[in-house]
């Protein structure tokens, strides 16, 4: 695992297909893939089973990065202690500004889930860039944002639905599928 700048993180993804949007992030639900957009577990303990199934999602992937654009909404659920333990066991520690770019390895997918759910936790804006082993990263993303809901989205809109039915089947409360 790998702390990237923000100029680290926007070569990254620029690299692999993701094009930045107006203040030079990549945008939350890209025009051309077929989102399904959803609100966070209304309870914590379903909160684990969503990291790994965003994960799950985004795979097989080489690579995986996790940008987080924006922190600070929510300070009050921000829990910075458990943050920065679980960056410092990763022998970084810099700041997250100074670094909000976390990239992983297609074997480091509990790492992953981990800052994937600190996250969400902390009520950060999150854009999750797969590099997919058959695709780029421009073939399925996710994002998710401080105000609750989290999109994931897939180049065929086949994927999509499945994740759609899987999502349906676990009782999260799904967004107009043309809302996203």
């Amino acid at each position: 695992m790998r702390f990237l700048t923000r100029e680290d993180s926007r070569a990254w993804s620029t690299s692999r297909g993701v094009s930045a949007g107006a203040h030079g992030v990549p945008t939350p639900v890209p025009k051309p893939l077929h989102a399904v957009r959803f609100h966070l577990p209304q309870t914590i303990g379903q909160l684990t089973w969503l990291c790994r199934f965003v994960s799950v999602c985004l795979s097989p992937r080489a690579e995986c990065l996790l940008w987080v654009t924006q922190w600070g909404v929510w300070p009050n659920s921000e829990n910075w202690h458990l943050y920065y333990k679980l960056r410092q066991c990763h022998n970084d520690q810099r700041l997250l500004a100074e670094a909000p770019g976390h990239l992983f390895l297609d074997y480091e997918e509990a790492d992953f889930v981990s800052f994937l759910q600190i996250g969400i936790l902390n009520g950060w804006d999150m854009h999750v860039m797969p590099d997919l082993d058959y695709g780029r990263a421009d073939s399925a993303r996710a994002f998710v944002s401080n105000e609750e809901w989290i999109a994931i989205a897939h180049r065929d809109p086949a994927v999509a639905k499945n994740w759609r039915v899987e999502l349906e089947q676990a009782e999260y409360k799904l967004d107009d599928p043309h809302a996203a």
